[in-house]
C-alpha cells in the first residue's frame, strides 16, 4: 500500500495532498474516545468535586462536577492529568475501559494545607509557632474509644499517659511537661472554637467525629487564649458537610479486650511451704522446742501464734488454690455502632453522626456506655452572610467497682484489684455450700505472727446484682456563628457557645455486703459489719458558655505583602452547682429501696460557685512572599478568681521565620524543598484555681445552743487580695525540613518554659486561726527539644510505604519554693510513698532511704553498725536477714536526715513510631510508643513484697529471699517479718518499692481490605473496607505491675508515679467493617 501511495503522489500530486489529508483527519477522528469516571479522596473514598483533569502537553482540560464526575474526549493513549489543591497529581493514560474510578492521595506535606489556629485559620507555609496537626487521615485505621487516644504517640511533646485502665477513665495529657503543681496541667480544648470549661470530662466526645485536631505547644501561638493556654491547647475541629452528593457512612465494630498479665503472687503451696519455713524460723529465733506442733506454738508472753495450724497444711492438695486475679477478672466484650451523613449544596452543607460505644471492663461488673450525636450545619445566605450551628449531645454511663488503691476505700468498700492479690491462694472464692467466705463478705487469713489479718472477698462487690456504683452524665455542647464580609478580606464574626453538663453519682451498699469487718478466728465464721453509709447520690451541674466577637482583615498587597489582622472580644462565664445526699446505715428497710430516699435518716449539703472572664485580644501576621514571616499577639484577660489587686493581666507574644528556600540562591540546591527557621516568645497564664481561692469563706457546723441544734459559722480561709496569676514565659526556636520533594520532612524544636507566681495552698501558722493560704510561691523550669520525622519510602502505583517518627525530651527543675525556699513534702497512700519538691531538683521526686543490700551475717551486721538503725530507747537494731540503710550525710548514723533523692517519676524522654503500609486493596498500620528513664513506687509492693506474714506475697520476694547466711538471697529482699516501720518508714519508704517505667508498647496494629470497586458498583455502594485490630498488644517491660504508665493518684503534679494496684490497662482486638454508600 506503501508503494502505491507514493506512485498516487507522484501522478498526482495536488490531488492526493488533499485526499493524503482528509485520510488522516479521518483516522485521527477515528481514535478520538469520550473517557468518564469519578474522582474521589483515596482514603475516604470522598467524591471531589472541582477537580482539574487536563491532556498532557495539550490545552485541552475539563473539572469533576459537584458529584466528582467527569467526561473529557482524548484519542487513546493520550494522558490525562488530574490534580486538585491538598493532593498529590495523578497521571492516567485514556482508554475505552468501563468508566474509570480516580483515587487521588492526600499530599504528605502540603504547605499550602491550612492549619487551625487560635480563633482562625493559618497557612502551614506561613506558621512562626510550634503548631503540631493530626487528621483523620493519620488515625483513620486506630481504633480508639476517646479523643485523646488518637494522638497518643504521634506528636513530639505531648504525652498521653493511661493513669488507669478503668473503662470510662481519661488518659492524662501533657504538653511539654507539668508547669504548675496546684493549678492543674490540664490543656485547654477548643471544639468548632468552644472554649470547653476546665476538668471536662473529653470522653464524651465522639472521636469519630474529628476532622483534625491541632495541638499549640509554645507560648507564642497559645498566648491568644491567654490565661487559659499555659498547658497548651487541643484545638479540636470536628467534621463539615461538603458540597456535592450525599455520602452514608457506617463503621462497625466488635471485639473483646482481656488483661494482658497477672502480678505473680504464691500460689496454695508456694504460700503453705513459706509459711511453715518462716514460722520455723521465727520459732527457733525466741529459742523455741522444734518438737511443739505448729498449732500449739505461742510466744512466750502469749503474745504470737504462728500459724493458726490445720491438718490440711500437711497435705497442701486437699486445700483449694484459688486464683484471686483470674476471679475478679473476666474477658470483657467491646463494641461501636457509627452512623454518619454527609453532603450539601454551595448553600448549605451538613453533617450529621450518631455514635453508640459499649466496653466492658475486664474487672468484673464494670463496664462503659457512651452515646452520642452530632448536628453540624453550614449556611451561605449571600455574598456577604454565612451563618453555622454545631450540636452535639452525649449521655455516658459507667458502672464502676473500688478498684484502685487501699484495700478499704474512704467509703468502706473493698478495693478488688488489691484485695485479690493479698488473699492467701488456700482459701476458696466460695463456701461449699455457694456462699461467699463469711457471710459479711469478710475472709480471714489463716496466717499471721501477730493476730490476725482479714480481708473482704472482692468477688461479693462485683456478683451482688444490689450494689451499685454508677457514674451518669449528660452533656450538650454548641456554637452557633455568623460571619459578615461587607467588604472584600474583611470579616465580622460572632459567635455563641454552650456547654452544659448534668451529672450524677450513685452508690448503694447493700446489707450482704460489709466493709472491714471485725477480726475473727474462723474461716466461715458471719463476721461483723462495720457499715457506716449504706447510699450516697452526688449531682453536678456545670454551665460554661462563651461570646466571641472578632474582625478579621486579610489584604494582599503588590502581590508580595500580606496581612492579616486579628481584633477581638471574648466573655465567658462558668456555673457550677453540686450537691450529695447520704443515707446512714441502720436506717433502711431493705435492700428493694436502693436509693437515698430509703433510709430514714439523709444528710445532705450543696454548694454553688461562678466565675468570669473578660479579654481583650488582637494579632497580626505578615508574610513578605511568603519568605519573611511574621506574627503578633496580645491578650488582656480579668478573672473573678484572683485577687482584687491583681484581676486583670496582659499576655504578649511575638514570632518570626524566614523561608530559606525561597531565596534565590537557594534555588540551584537540588533535593531541599523547604528549610524554614522559626523563633518565637510569649507570656500565656493559668487561672485553674478554685473560684473564691483570694477570697475569706466561711464554714458551717452544728452546736448546741440552749438544748437546741443551732448553725453556725466560722472562718476557713484566709483571703489573699494580692493572689496573682501563674505566668509561662517561653522562647522556642525550630526548623523545618523538606528534602527529596518533601518525601522526608523533619521539624525540629528546642524550648524552655518558666513558670513564675507558682499557686500553692500554704500552710500558715495555727496562731492566724487558719490553717492555709492560698499565695504565690514558686518558678518551675521546663526544658528540652522535640523532633518530628515524616517519610515516604516508597510510593509505587500499587504499594506506598510512609513513616511517622517522633522523638521528645523534656527535664524540669524547681527554681524556687516561697521566701525562705524551704522544700514541700507530699505523701501517698498511708506514707508508702514520699516525694518532695526542692530547689534545684526535679519536679516531685521520690524522697527516702537509700538500702544498700541485706546484712548477711552477724558478722556484717557488727561490722556496718552505721547501717543499721536505733529504737526508740537508743539500742542498735539490725539483725542478719535485714535491709542496710545507706548512711547518705555521713555522722554514722541512720536517721531521717539521711532520706535524699531516690528515684524520679519524669521520663527523660517519649517517643513514637507510626508505620502505614498500602497494597493493593490492602494496608496494615503500626504503631508503637514508648517512654524511658522514669521511675515508678510499686507501693503495692508494700503489702505483697515485704515478706510479711499477714499478705500473700510477690512470688520474687518469697523465693530470693535471705533465709540464712548459707541462703542469702539476691541482695534486695529481706527476710520474713523484719522489722519494717523504725526510723520514719525506713524501708516503706525506700529505694526497695521503686520500679523503672521504661517500656515500649505495640499501641496498635491494624489490617484491612478494600473491596474492589469492580464489587462496589455491582453492590451499589461506594466502598466496603474489613478490617481487624488489635490495641496495646504487647508491652515491653521490666516493670512487675499491670501497667507502667499509671498513677493511682492520676493527675497529680506533687504525687506522680504511684502504683497502688491500679485498674490494669486491658489487651483489646476487634473486628470490623466500614461501608460507604
Amino acid at each position: 500500500m506503501r508503494h502505491s501511495v507514493l506512485l498516487f503522489i507522484y501522478e498526482r500530486k495536488s490531488t492526493c495532498l488533499l485526499l493524503w489529508l482528509l485520510f488522516y483527519n479521518t483516522i485521527a477522528f477515528s481514535q478520538n474516545i469520550t473517557v468518564s469516571g469519578t474522582v474521589s479522596d483515596s482514603n475516604e473514598n470522598i467524591l471531589l468535586p472541582g477537580v482539574s483533569i487536563r491532556i498532557k502537553n495539550s490545552s485541552v482540560g475539563s473539572i469533576t462536577d459537584v458529584n466528582g464526575a467527569f467526561s473529557i474526549t482524548a484519542s487513546k493513549g493520550e494522558t490525562l492529568i488530574f490534580s486538585f489543591i491538598g493532593y498529590e497529581m495523578q497521571e492516567v493514560v485514556a482508554n475505552e475501559n468501563a468508566p474509570m474510578q480516580i483515587k487521588l492521595k492526600p499530599q504528605s506535606n502540603n504547605l499550602n494545607e491550612v492549619v487551625v489556629v487560635g480563633y482562625g485559620t493559618q497557612k502551614k507555609v506561613s506558621l512562626t509557632g510550634a503548631v503540631s496537626s493530626i487528621s483523620s487521615r493519620d488515625v483513620k485505621n486506630q481504633i480508639t474509644k476517646n479523643v485523646l487516644e488518637g494522638i497518643a504517640g504521634q506528636i513530639a511533646g505531648v504525652q498521653v499517659t493511661a493513669s488507669t485502665g478503668r473503662p470510662g477513665a481519661a488518659p492524662v495529657i501533657r504538653v511539654r511537661g507539668s508547669g504548675s503543681i496546684s493549678a492543674g496541667n490540664e490543656p485547654l480544648y477548643v471544639v468548632d472554637g468552644l472554649p470547653l470549661g476546665s476538668g471536662s470530662d473529653i470522653n464524651t466526645i465522639n472521636p469519630n467525629d474529628i476532622e483534625t485536631m491541632d495541638v499549640l505547644k509554645d507560648a507564642s501561638s497559645q498566648a491568644i487564649y491567654g490565661s487559659r493556654g499555659s498547658n497548651g491547647v487541643v484545638l479540636i475541629t470536628t467534621k463539615k458537610g461538603k458540597a456535592g452528593q450525599s455520602r452514608i457512612e457506617f463503621n462497625y465494630y466488635t471485639g473483646f479486650q482481656n488483661v494482658p498479665k497477672l502480678i505473680d503472687v504464691l500460689d496454695r503451696d508456694q504460700e503453705i511451704q513459706y509459711w511453715k519455713e518462716t514460722s520455723a524460723a521465727l520459732w527457733a529465733a525466741m529459742g523455741g522446742d522444734p518438737n511443739v506442733p505448729n498449732g500449739s506454738r505461742v510466744a512466750p508472753d502469749g503474745s504470737k501464734k504462728f500459724i493458726n495450724y490445720l491438718p490440711e497444711y500437711d497435705n497442701p492438695s486437699s486445700l483449694p488454690n484459688t486464683n484471686w486475679q483470674k476471679e475478679i477478672f473476666r474477658t470483657a466484650p467491646t463494641s461501636n455502632y457509627q452512623l454518619s451523613v454527609r453532603g450539601g449544596t454551595d448553600k448549605l452543607q451538613y453533617f450529621v453522626s450518631g455514635n453508640y460505644f459499649k466496653g466492658d471492663g475486664v474487672l468484673k461488673a464494670t463496664d462503659w456506655k457512651r452515646y452520642t450525636a452530632r448536628i453540624n450545619l453550614d449556611a451561605t445566605v449571600n455574598k456577604y452572610l454565612r451563618v453555622g450551628v454545631n450540636v452535639s449531645p452525649s449521655y455516658v454511663l459507667e458502672n464502676r467497682r473500688w478498684s484502685d488503691g487501699y484495700i478499704d476505700s474512704p467509703d468502706g468498700d473493698a478495693s478488688a484489684t488489691m484485695t485479690a492479690m493479698v488473699l492467701p491462694s488456700s482459701i476458696a472464692p466460695k463456701t461449699p455450700e455457694g456462699l461467699y467466705d463469711g457471710t459479711g463478705g469478710g475472709i480471714n487469713t489463716p496466717y499471721t505472727s501477730v493476730g490476725w489479718a482479714a480481708a473482704n472477698n472482692p468477688l461479693q462487690p462485683l456478683e451482688d446484682p444490689n450494689y451499685k456504683f454508677a457514674d451518669e452524665k449528660a452533656r450538650v455542647t454548641g456554637i452557633t456563628y455568623a460571619e459578615l464580609e461587607p467588604i472584600k478580606g474583611l470579616v465580622f464574626r460572632t459567635d455563641f457557645g454552650l456547654d452544659r453538663i448534668d451529672g450524677v453519682t450513685n452508690k448503694y451498699r447493700p446489707s450482704t455486703v460489709s466493709n472491714y469487718p471485725n477480726q475473727v478466728k474462723m474461716r466461715y465464721q458471719p463476721l461483723a459489719k462495720a457499715i457506716t453509709i449504706r447510699s450516697s447520690q452526688q449531682n453536678l451541674q456545670d454551665l460554661t458558655f462563651s461570646w466571641n466577637n472578632t474582625l478579621t482583615w486579610q489584604k494582599t498587597f503588590m502581590e508580595a505583602h500580606d496581612l492579616n489582622i486579628l481584633a477581638g472580644y471574648s466573655y465567658q462565664k462558668g456555673i457550677n452547682e453540686t450537691s450529695s445526699l447520704t443515707g446512714a446505715a441502720g436506717t433502711y428497710q431493705n435492700d428493694a429501696v436502693q436509693y437515698v430516699t430509703g433510709a430514714a435518716t439523709i444528710n445532705g449539703n450543696a454548694a454553688k460557685s461562678e466565675w468570669n472572664l473578660l479579654s481583650y485580644l488582637s494579632r497580626i501576621n505578615y508574610s513578605y512572599k511568603d519568605k519573611y514571616l511574621l506574627s503578633a499577639s496580645v491578650r488582656r484577660d480579668g478573672s473573678s478568681r484572683f485577687g482584687k489587686n491583681n484581676r486583670f493581666a496582659i499576655f504578649p507574644a511575638a514570632s518570626v521565620g524566614w523561608r530559606v528556600t525561597e531565596e534565590p540562591f537557594m534555588k540551584s540546591v537540588t533535593n531541599l524543598n523547604e528549610l524554614k527557621l522559626r523563633v518565637g516568645y510569649g507570656k500565656t497564664g493559668n487561672f485553674n484555681i478554685g473560684n473564691y481561692s483570694s477570697i475569706p469563706q466561711l464554714t458551717s457546723d452544728n452546736y448546741n445552743l440552749g438544748g437546741a441544734l443551732a448553725v453556725g459559722y466560722a472562718p476557713q480561709s484566709l483571703a489573699n487580695e494580692d493572689l496573682s496569676w501563674e505566668t509561662n514565659t517561653s522562647i522556642d526556636a525550630g526548623i523545618d525540613l523538606g528534602l527529596f520533594k518533601n518525601r522526608l520532612n523533619i521539624s525540629l524544636d528546642i524550648y524552655r518554659r518558666i513558670t513564675d507566681n507558682l499557686l500553692y495552698n500554704l500552710p500558715i501558722p495555727s496562731l492566724s486561726g487558719f490553717t492555709s493560704v492560698f499565695a504565690n510561691i514558686g518558678k518551675i523550669e521546663n526544658k528540652g527539644f522535640e523532633l518530628s520525622l515524616n517519610t515516604v519510602n516508597i510510593s509505587k502505583e500499587s504499594f506506598q510505604w510512609t513513616s511517622s517518627l517522633n522523638f521528645s525530651r523534656n527535664k524540669n527543675i524547681v527554681l524556687r519554693l516561697g521566701k525562705d525556699n524551704l522544700p514541700i513534702t507530699s505523701f501517698s497512700a498511708g506514707n508508702y510513698s514520699m516525694q518532695r519538691m526542692e530547689v534545684g531538683k526535679p519536679l516531685s521526686y521520690f524522697y527516702g532511704y537509700k538500702l544498700g543490700g541485706i546484712f548477711r551475717d552477724q558478722q556484717d551486721v557488727d561490722a556496718h553498725p552505721e547501717m543499721r538503725r536505733k529504737s526508740a530507747t537508743g539500742e542498735l537494731l539490725g539483725a542478719p536477714g535485714d535491709s542496710k540503710i545507706v548512711d547518705t550525710n555521713g555522722d554514722g548514723l541512720i536517721t531521717t536526715d539521711d532520706r535524699t533523692e531516690i528515684g524520679d517519676p519524669n521520663p527523660d524522654f517519649t517517643y513514637g513510631f507510626t508505620n502505614q503500609f498500602t497494597y493493593k486493596a490492602f494496608d496494615l498500620d503500626i504503631q508503637i510508643q514508648g517512654v524511658q528513664g522514669n521511675d515508678i513506687q510499686f507501693i503495692t509492693a508494700r503489702y505483697i513484697g515485704s515478706n510479711t506474714l499477714v499478705w500473700n506475697q510477690l512470688t520474687e520476694s518469697v523465693l530470693n529471699r535471705w533465709k540464712s547466711p548459707s541462703e542469702p538471697g539476691n541482695g534486695i529482699y529481706a527476710r520474713a517479718e523484719g522489722p519494717i516501720a523504725a526510723v520514719g518508714n525506713a524501708e516503706t519508704q525506700s529505694d526497695r518499692f521503686l520500679r523503672s517505667g521504661s517500656y515500649l508498647r505495640i499501641r496498635n496494629v491494624t489490617f484491612g481490605y478494600n473491596l474492589p470497586s469492580l464489587l462496589t458498583r455491582k453492590l451499589h455502594i461506594s466502598s466496603l473496607r474489613i478490617y481487624a485490630s488489635a490495641q496495646n498488644l504487647h508491652t515491653f517491660s521490666k516493670y512487675i505491675g499491670y501497667n507502667p504508665d499509671v498513677s493511682v493518684n492520676g493527675e497529680s503534679v506533687t504525687l506522680p508515679g504511684n502504683d497502688f494496684a491500679t485498674y490494669p490497662l486491658a489487651r483489646t482486638f476487634t473486628f470490623g467493617v466500614n461501608l460507604g454508600l
